[in-house]
């Protein structure tokens, strides 16, 4: 019997981490458990997902989140990163092999170098994770990869960061018809030190048109994009943008995101987040927008209520998340 790539990958990645050297220095094993249940008027009935039933995020899964650092002498040289999840897949009934992160960082003294799976250097998906967030980001609208298979790098200083990335273009799997994608971004401002950032984007390349692990077509379509993108903290209230422009298979591609978020409490247990999205591609124009409120039960286990409306399709969503992110 053929075992499927998907679950090959997952093997080779599972016996990589397992198999760390005694000088590691220390490993992270998280326990990941999503729970997804909602309504659409689009089709007058209950779903399984957030978004598209092709998306891998968010949907009923169940998975490992495993980081392991690695030393020496002289500090830290480099980590390991796997996370992997099996999903329910209600497009077929059947559970779905999710590879999230999978990747090998070694850091160096002109920066850090990445192989696997991980991060585009573009826009907001490059340091901003919404894995498990209900309102997605512009990669959940066909905009860019959140995640792919290639080479990449960073270097961080005091007042930001480089990076730049070279992957297949091709997403969640590793699909090879002609596909790359090149990718490079520049910040000023650290976020989690100064409250606040900002950078610039550019990538080009052959891409798929894929949807998680779904492959539409296997000829690649030409892109370049440029963009900007910022994030700001203050007080209680967190901003984020994006904005993007450029051409997708010979057509004009331009997006927007928008996303304010308030802390309701001095805890910061409760949280109210507003999203306002903009796609136009070959001149048709699709907005989203939609609210969520969130709560931290405990500090391992999140509750999420999202309402959201397609002004193109004029559907309503309404989803209800747990999600239990447990250090074991």
């Amino acid at each position: 019997m053929r075992v499927p790539a998907k679950k090959r990958l997952a093997a080779f990645f599972a016996a990589f981490v397992c198999a760390v050297p005694a000088q590691a220095a220390g490993d992270l094993l998280f326990l990941e458990i999503q729970g997804i249940f909602g309504y659409s008027t689009g089709t007058d009935s209950e779903i399984w997902h957030s978004a598209s039933e092709h998306d891998v995020m968010q949907k009923n899964s169940v998975g490992i989140d495993y980081v392991c650092k690695f030393s020496g002498s002289r500090g830290d040289w480099g980590a390991a990163a796997l996370q992997f999840r099996l999903a329910y897949d209600d497009s077929d009934d059947n559970p779905e092999a999710q590879l999230y992160n999978a990747y090998f960082k070694a850091k160096t003294p002109i920066g850090d170098f990445w192989l696997g799976h991980s991060r585009v250097a573009f826009g907001l998906a490059s340091y901003w994770d919404t894995h498990a967030d209900l309102l997605g980001d512009l990669t959940m609208r066909g905009v860019s990869f959140d995640r792919d298979w290639g080479i990449g790098y960073a270097y961080d200083t005091d007042f930001g960061n480089v990076a730049a990335s070279l992957t297949s273009g091709s997403g969640m799997g590793i699909r090879t018809y002609g596909n790359w994608l090149a990718g490079a971004r520049a910040a000023y401002g650290v976020l989690n030190h100064d409250n606040y950032t900002t950078g610039i984007s550019l990538q080009f390349g052959r891409v798929l048109d894929a949807m998680g692990y779904e492959v539409m077509s296997r000829d690649p379509a030409e892109i370049w994009l440029v963009g900007w993108d910022g994030a700001l903290n203050f007080d209680n209230f967190e901003q984020k943008i994006e904005l993007d422009a450029g051409q997708h298979a010979h057509a004009p591609l331009y997006a927007l995101l928008y996303r304010v978020g308030m802390i309701l409490d001095a805890d910061e247990l409760w949280k109210a987040e507003l999203q306002a999205s903009f796609v136009r591609e070959s001149h048709d124009d699709a907005w989203l927008a939609g609210a969520c409120i969130s709560w931290r039960a405990t500090s391992d286990l999140t509750l999420r209520f999202m309402i959201s409306h397609n002004f193109e399709t004029d559907e309503n969503l309404f989803v209800g998340q747990l999600y239990w992110y447990l250090p074991i």
